[in-house]
């Protein structure tokens, strides 16, 4: 998976460089590993920041080439957290990439700090503590779980109790917080 890795971050280097994206930030379990503790994955996570008309324009971007003629834009329901997805077969593994559509999102890819999820490659990473809201707000057993490693480290818990309250997911947080007493 790491060439893979390093294959789709310079692709989306080279998005940026033609303000295709604005910006990105890995997240998912790839970045609870750079961040904490190693986590098995079976693909690649990616929050993008993209103006909404400028999708299609980076979807066939992308499909223009002959690795990723493939990629797929799918279109959430208005319910649906999350209403962007593009999602890149990359060999025997994908990037999901999840467009910055709330508030929470965009912050989270802005804020990012550098860190290295391989080595000798250092990436713009969520912050521990976005990525526990964001792990909240996808609600999994796995996220709880994510987030209770990530929970246990040294992070700003003002801010994610901040966070939590201001997007009513507090009782969420508290259920994180005695999972991460178990750890």
């Amino acid at each position: 998976m790491e060439r893979e890795f390093k294959e789709i971050v310079g692709v989306l280097k080279e998005a940026k460089r033609r303000k295709y994206i604005h910006d990105f930030a890995l997240t998912g379990a790839l970045a609870l590993s750079a961040l904490t503790q190693p986590r098995a994955t079976r693909d690649i996570d990616f929050i993008i920041s993209v103006e909404k008309d400028r999708i299609p324009f980076f979807v066939e971007w992308l499909k223009s080439t002959k690795e990723y003629k493939l990629t797929k834009h799918h279109i959430g329901r208005r319910k649906d957290r999350i209403k962007d997805l593009v999602e890149v077969p990359l060999g025997s593994t994908w990037a999901d990439m999840i467009v910055a559509y709330h508030e929470i999102e965009k912050e989270a890819v802005s804020t990012g700090i550098t860190a290295s999820a391989y080595k000798n490659l250092k990436i713009k990473v969520v912050r521990p503590e976005y990525l526990i809201v964001l792990k909240l707000l996808a609600g999994s057993p796995q996220d709880f779980i994510d987030g209770a490693h990530l929970w246990n480290e040294k992070i700003d818990r003002k801010l994610v109790r901040k966070m939590a309250e201001e997007l009513y997911i507090d009782s969420k947080l508290k259920k994180l917080e005695a999972t991460a007493k178990r750890f």
